[in-house]
């Protein structure tokens, strides 16, 4: 079951949808769908950085809006369970989701953790944090889990920790068909982004792309742009 939610606008990009801005997260979910066209499983997305205050969750949530507006099916799953910032920006109220659903044994088709917060876009937030959350994700039922909903979805995005800070990413990362790495210009160290996608390749799960977020346009770039 699947529960309506109200839009939460937090970390919505706002812009108008011809804007400079808009075109970016357009160009960005073109390009991943190329990379994944190469991959024979391409559902299941995870969404990491190398460190925290990337804007990882702000990208996730507008990738995301982006694919629903194309007509696919979206689900994000918020699985960082030590700072679930997904969560507790589009459902702030909520406490039920994915942890109560591992934790209780529930089948995930009979559960109403699942919420709908606009056209084709679904949440799962993370729920009650687990005192253990390296040990939930390696279990068995929670993989099960994550198989189970990719008969529902058309893409999954997975929003998790940074793979350098904690070792949970590396592992959703093997449960996952691909990764995206977020960058943040100027502020993430080379060798910093280069330590995190050694620890992503150690899980044979594909790097199929990376955004560079922050970076900045002069006013050139723009009217370039604007000319189409």
């Amino acid at each position: 079951m699947m529960e309506t939610r109200s839009k939460n606008k937090v970390l919505f990009f706002e812009g108008e949808s011809n804007s400079f801005e808009a075109e970016k997260i357009r160009s960005i979910q073109v390009n991943m769908q190329f990379s994944l066209l190469t991959q024979m499983n391409h559902k299941k997305i995870m969404f990491t950085s190398a460190n925290k205050g990337e804007g990882k969750t702000f990208c996730i949530i507008n990738v995301a809006k982006e694919a629903a507006s194309q007509g696919k099916k979206v689900l994000l799953v918020d699985l960082d369970l030590h700072h679930p910032r997904l969560s507790q920006s589009l459902l702030p109220r909520e406490k039920n989701g994915l942890m109560n659903i591992i934790k209780e044994r529930h089948n995930i088709n009979n559960s109403k953790c699942i919420y709908n917060i606009s056209k084709n876009l679904y949440v799962l937030p993370t729920g009650i944090l687990p005192p253990n959350p390296l040990g939930i994700i390696s279990s068995d039922f929670f993989s099960e889990t994550l198989k189970l909903l990719e008969a529902k979805f058309d893409h999954i995005f997975i929003d998790t920790p940074p793979v350098r800070i904690l070792s949970d990413g590396r592992v959703i990362a093997s449960l996952c068909d691909g990764v995206v790495m977020v960058i943040r210009s100027g502020t993430t160290k080379v060798y910093e982004v280069e330590e995190a996608k050694d620890y992503i390749c150690k899980t044979g799960t594909p790097i199929v792309g990376a955004i560079l977020n922050g970076s900045k346009y002069s006013e050139k770039d723009k009217k370039v742009y604007a000319y189409y």
